[in-house]
């Protein structure tokens, strides 16, 4: 059962817990299991009751005659699905129960918990919680800071029985969003385009086009793309074979049996979120300048605005907070102040070199924004140019923290 109109919702005593659909891209667990909600909860002696939906979506509109082959609902009329629906408890200690808390309301809480310092940039007043190194931006969102906040965490796993970092990658957290933490990887895993096509391949222009909802680098990152002849879905399936590096539709070896996505268990743990793609055309802006400029509507000429999906990369915003506005009080395209760059976490992982960030320049076709070497951020590279990726993930908003501190010697564990 693989099409994205099958959709379903599972919901217990009345409250959704989880949602999603039969899309070819939905990963199935091994023996054809499906997980459709890892939530751990304390068990009591009070009933719950789980419903179970499943429909299928209205994908055309008027009557039969208007829908296409690849979209007719209407082909399931008739038939039948079976499937069985378990749910599955294991024994746990009072004590291991207490310490699976959300990892978003893990960092949530020490924020509010915590003693707030003022720090203003740009006149605005932020409240800083010096002792986690975590802050709240314009919007509310709970962000990491500094030269060196503790806010790693095991992603990646090839064990999540035994996280370490022989089993799993060591990740960063950005913050927290939407009731969701946003990571990204500490490192990069290569040097791509972020796009490369050519007239001849559907951009406007020879130097690639800035649209990530058909990017090269979009379609590596993400599920959904294998049919592609170089690149697709390379990254999500840890698979080998040639990436986009270059102009004009050129390619390179790239392998990504050891560094991409591990496993089934890893792919369920990553959100489906709305990534946005607003534009601008001035890097001398502020974090909170253009983080709502992210999320604007002003995009080159038929760009879209958004995209959802499972991988993308950081936003100019994402960076500019993460450094110490307190010590930084420099607009991004000077980030490459020595004070800015000592005190940025972000800055030695997307680049070290030359980086790519999300956000698209809105006046020309073919340009992003990106991190230069020295640590400012600039909007007029062109997509073609091979810089380093470092990938950036939402958790699903179950998953849990079992054990760790954040500390590099001591990464935040998830439970799954």
């Amino acid at each position: 059962l693989k099409d994205s109109n099958i959709k379903w919702r599972l919901y217990k005593n009345n409250t959704l817990l989880s949602s999603g659909n039969f899309s070819p891209s939905f990963d199935v667990m091994e023996n054809n299991r499906m997980v459709l909600t890892n939530t751990q909860q304390d068990l009591t002696t009070t009933a719950s009751t789980y419903v179970f939906l499943m429909w299928i979506s209205e994908s055309c509109t008027g009557d039969i005659a208007n829908c296409t082959n690849s979209d007719n609902q209407f082909k399931y009329v008739g038939k039948s699905f079976s499937f069985n629906i378990k749910l599955e408890t294991a024994t746990k200690t009072k004590k291991e129960l207490t310490r699976k808390t959300s990892a978003a309301s893990t960092i949530t809480t020490l924020y509010n918990n915590a003693t707030k310092t003022t720090v203003t940039n740009n006149s605005i007043t932020y409240q800083y919680d010096t002792t986690h190194s975590l802050m709240k931006d314009t919007a509310g969102d709970i962000r990491y800071y500094g030269a060196s906040p503790n806010n790693y965490i095991y992603f990646n796993c090839s064990n999540y029985s035994n996280q370490s970092s022989s089993t799993c990658e060591t990740w960063r957290i950005i913050g927290v969003f939407d009731g969701k933490i946003k990571l990204i990887r500490n490192e990069s895993i290569g040097e791509y385009s972020w796009d490369n096509k050519n007239v001849s391949t559907g951009a406007e222009n020879d130097y690639g086009k800035n649209d990530w909802t058909d990017a090269r680098l979009m379609k590596l990152l993400n599920p959904g793309y294998e049919s592609e002849t170089a690149g697709g879905s390379l990254y999500y399936n840890a698979k080998s074979g040639n990436c986009y590096s270059g102009q004009s539709n050129a390619t390179k070896a790239c392998n990504f049996t050891s560094t991409g996505i591990k496993n089934a268990t890893t792919r369920n743990l990553i959100s489906d979120t709305i990534y946005y793609l607003g534009g601008h055309n001035s890097f001398s802006v502020y974090p909170n300048q253009i983080y709502e400029k992210e999320r604007g509507t002003t995009v080159y000429s038929g760009r879209p605005t958004e995209w959802t999906g499972k991988i993308a990369l950081a936003y100019p915003s994402d960076y500019g907070y993460a450094a110490d506005l307190g010590k930084c009080s420099q607009n991004l395209n000077n980030y490459n102040n020595s004070t800015c760059t000592s005190n940025n976490w972000m800055k030695a992982i997307v680049a070290p070199n030359y980086g790519w960030l999300l956000t698209p320049r809105s006046g020309i076709a073919s340009n992003v924004w990106y991190v230069y070497s020295s640590g400012g951020v600039y909007y007029n590279s062109y997509v073609y140019n091979a810089y380093g990726v470092a990938p950036v993930l939402f958790l699903n908003s179950d998953a849990n923290v079992k054990s760790g501190t954040g500390t590099s010697s001591d990464p935040y564990q998830i439970s799954v």
